[in-house]
């Protein structure tokens, strides 16, 4: 299901991805609005007063777009309900779950996979707000692991990409590090 219009825009208006963690939302919301604060140093020079209190109007509407989007009510089976152009996908709180992953099953590049596919996030997407690679986050998918960087920069790759997978991040560098260092001792051969 794709989002409506009014949902994208003001996803874009806030600066944020769709499927953005809402603390985070919330955050890039207050940010803007003290940013564009019609009697804040910052905006002074760039914008009239007015020019700045339309901006923060526009960042307040967009705020209560998607905040009014997650607070719809829900139907008796459990999905949001209301005009089409006023629902969200579905947030998915657990992907692990979701996808009948094993609490006790390793964390591998398969895995990243499936859960970035499930929670509709590109690679592109991904790259773009972590500033990783493409070639790095296929070759992470992909267990390439004599396409990696050194572990110290893989594993704060691992971490981002958990953040944004809302997977957990030492489980996850746990469970790949343990992967990749097991081919690196193979290899040494």
């Amino acid at each position: 299901m794709s989002l409506p219009p009014d949902i994208l825009a003001a996803y874009a208006t806030l600066e944020v991805d769709p499927g953005t963690p809402e603390d985070q939302v919330r955050r890039a919301y207050k940010r803007l609005v003290h940013l564009f604060d019609p009697e804040g140093p910052v905006v002074y020079g760039l914008y009239t007063r007015d020019e700045a209190a339309a901006l923060v109007a526009r960042i307040e509407a967009a705020w209560r777009t998607l905040d009014g989007a997650r607070r719809r009510p829900l139907d008796a089976d459990g999905s949001p309900s209301g005009p089409p152009s006023t629902v969200l996908t579905p947030v998915i709180a657990d992907p692990l779950t979701a996808l009948e992953i094993a609490p006790d099953a390793p964390l591998t590049g398969v895995t990243i996979g499936r859960v970035r596919k499930l929670l509709g996030i590109r690679l592109e997407d991904i790259a773009e707000r972590t500033k990783i690679g493409m070639f790095t986050l296929r070759s992470i998918e992909r267990e390439a692991f004599g396409d990696l960087p050194a572990k110290v920069y893989l594993k704060g790759f691992l971490k981002q990409i958990a953040q944004m997978l809302r997977l957990d991040a030492e489980r996850l560098c746990r469970d790949y590090l343990s992967a990749y260092e097991a081919w690196i001792r193979s290899n040494r051969r």
